[in-house]
């Protein structure tokens, strides 16, 4: 589920004035007190002076934290402190109990019709959100993904990774987006082209109403705030109001506009025939190898190679612009892989985010 990375650093609003003399504060970092001059306020309390300028601080709150307090740490270098640490998820088999929970939600939520006609789904958890648009003054940090591949007769092979290191109740609202996504990968049919932030805005709506039933409107006003969809999520949070969820459902299935709108103002449109998309024309061949991040299952790793998974000594046909290369995954390390390419006498090493262009 790609999502905008809020990354609380909440010693916010509080910043109390150093004209203050004596407080009855107390550091919750250090145990220091009573305070005094000038302190910050976390969401699990006072900071003083001298732990706010500690070099690591919680990923997920922001709270400073020192060598001694054993914070858990992600593959990719994040921490999380000792209080986040008991709801964030680190485990690939909690993130599928997150995940296979969740489906159950949804479905309880909108009826059998959301549920997967192909149910066997894949769920992994990523150490690097390497696919974050990072660089960019508006760049998203993007919490997860999935994909569909299917079979010429029409079966459906389904895989989601989300970001490890996250709360149990932010990776749900991932989970309910990623899961959306398969569910319109199945019965989307290829000549209703939807709008890119319709789709995902419909995904974000799943996550929103999952929210809206376990009752946590701190996380639902996240989603609203997220620009993700460019401020469509808004306009589907009114039109369920309005319609109801399965009229968004049954518009993904049987719609012919590339937009939703309401059932009055659909009765007035006019009917067009349905064509068939520019959007469902396959994209082009890269011209590269990209290892896109590093896949962990339990203690196994996979290397994430022009959208392939390969495990260590795994090899696997790559089809490139103009030809098709016989690759095989060596070694895999912590942020890189060696690649053997048939026709090569050499290796070829690829970090993350790397592309390469074979000789």
């Amino acid at each position: 589920m790609r999502r905008l990375a809020l990354i609380l650093l909440l010693f916010a609003s509080a910043m109390v004035s150093s004209a203050v003399e004596t407080t009855n504060y107390t550091c919750i970092v250090c145990g220091k007190g009573p305070l005094h001059g000038r302190i910050w306020l976390s969401k699990w309390g006072a900071v003083c002076g001298d732990c706010y300028r500690l070099e690591n601080h919680c990923s997920l709150c922001g709270l400073p934290m020192r060598d001694g307090d054993n914070p858990a740490k992600t593959g990719d270098g994040r921490f999380i402190c000792k209080f986040d640490r008991p709801n964030a998820v680190l485990d690939v088999g909690e993130a599928r109990e997150v995940f296979t929970s969740t489906r159950r939600d949804l479905v309880e939520l909108f009826g059998r019709g959301i549920a997967l006609n192909f149910p066997d789904v894949t769920v992994n958890l990523f150490d690097v959100d390497y696919w974050s648009e990072k660089g960019r003054e508006d760049g998203l940090h993007k919490f997860g993904f999935s994909y569909t591949r299917k079979s010429r007769k029409g079966n459906c092979t389904h895989e989601v990774v989300l970001l490890s290191g996250r709360l149990r109740a932010e990776l749900a609202a991932t989970a309910a987006h990623e899961y959306t996504h398969l569910w319109i990968n199945e019965i989307h049919p290829t000549e209703h082209a939807i709008d890119g932030d319709t789709i995902e805005a419909i995904c974000e709506l799943s996550a929103y109403k999952l929210l809206e039933s376990r009752s946590q409107p701190e996380q639902q006003q996240k989603i609203l705030n997220n620009p993700y969809t460019h401020g469509e999520i808004k306009e589907l949070v009114a039109l369920e109001k309005e319609n109801g969820m399965g009229y968004i459902l049954n518009w993904v299935k049987n719609g012919s506009t590339t937009r939703l709108v309401s059932a009055a103002a659909a009765r007035l449109a006019p009917v067009k025939p349905r064509t068939i998309a520019s959007t469902n024309i396959p994209p082009p061949l890269p011209e590269a190898l990209k290892l896109g991040g590093l896949l962990l299952d339990g203690q196994s790793r996979h290397a994430i190679i022009n959208g392939m998974s390969f495990a260590a000594g795994e090899t696997k046909s790559i089809s490139l612009l103009d030809r098709v290369l016989s690759v095989r995954c060596r070694e895999i390390h912590r942020n890189e892989a060696v690649l053997e390419i048939d026709g090569l006498l050499n290796f070829i090493t690829l970090k993350i985010g790397e592309e390469k262009f074979v000789p």
